[in-house]
């Protein structure tokens, strides 16, 4: 009976000491991220102007852990018409407008830039916090849900449209990565590297 006791004490202690742990990581890693976020400054400002002429300079804000330096809001790139307007870090929205730009998007569909949020079933906030991400449906009419890694004329649109993202984000997830991204294509400038070592391999 001794022996079951201090198995189950031992369990419970454990899982305190793990959650405390995995609290305070995900804390002190929420900190280290905002001390990291890139401003850009007035001439990343003026750099968005040659991708869109359709923006509102928001400043920076901060809301609790979430904050946007530099935030701009975008009704429309160029040459490329949004489904909405999308919030973003004006250094984000730059590579978004060159991202497009290069696929030459003439519609995107998104379902989501900015949100104060963390990431589902974690304690860290996701990259939408910052304005440093952006999720994408459809992409010049090819669905991410229905045609994605499809041998057809809107799989190759969505093909082209992820190899080239590795060119200007760090993170890219599909619906390859989980099941949280079976219908779009999220794109972040949060840490990551997987992108980069992929454009060196091709």
């Amino acid at each position: 009976m001794l022996r079951i006791f201090t198995y189950l004490i031992t369990l419970f202690l454990a899982a305190f000491i793990s959650e405390y742990y995995f609290q305070f990581l995900s804390h002190t890693f929420n900190k280290i991220r905002t001390y990291t976020l890139y401003d850009g400054g007035d001439s990343c400002i003026e750099k968005l102007k040659i991708y869109s002429s359709n923006f509102k300079s928001l400043g920076s804000f901060e809301k609790g852990q979430c904050k946007v330096n530099n935030a701009v809001r975008i009704k429309a790139f160029n040459n490329t018409k949004l489904s909405g307007d999308i919030t973003l870090s004006c250094s984000t929205a730059v590579q978004v407008g060159k991202y497009l730009k290069e696929i030459d998007a003439k519609t995107i569909t998104h379902m989501g830039s900015y949100n104060c949020r963390t990431i589902a079933r974690s304690k860290i906030y996701s990259e939408h916090s910052y304005g440093t991400a952006l999720d994408i449906s459809h992409v010049d009419g090819a669905n991410v849900k229905l045609d994605w890694n499809k041998n057809t004329e809107k799989g190759e649109i969505l093909k082209k449209a992820y190899r080239v993202a590795c060119k200007y984000f760090n993170n890219i997830l599909t619906p390859d990565s989980d099941k949280a991204h079976h219908d779009h294509f999220h794109f972040d400038n949060g840490f990551g590297l997987k992108c980069y070592f992929k454009s060196i391999i091709k």
